[in-house]
């Protein structure tokens, strides 16, 4: 079993080693009202098995038997 102290220097060694890592880039705001995101909302056929996993601002627009088109 691995003592106190190792345990200790490994997690100091893991923490230095993830703030050496570089950070990620943050959304560019085009004005303040708006920021860009690499979101685009597109028509997508999904199974209507998992439509209870849909996020609550989707559009459903239609089905065709055992698909569902769905507006995200």
């Amino acid at each position: 079993m691995i003592d106190l102290q190792q345990r200790y220097e490994v997690i100091k060694s893991v923490c230095e080693s993830l703030k050496l890592q570089p950070n990620k880039p943050k959304l560019r705001i085009k004005s303040k009202r708006q920021i860009i995101t690499s979101h685009k909302a597109k028509v997508r056929k999904i199974p209507s098995w998992c439509l209870d996993k849909l996020p609550c601002d989707a559009q459903i627009l239609g089905e065709d038997g055992i698909h569902t088109y769905v507006y995200h």
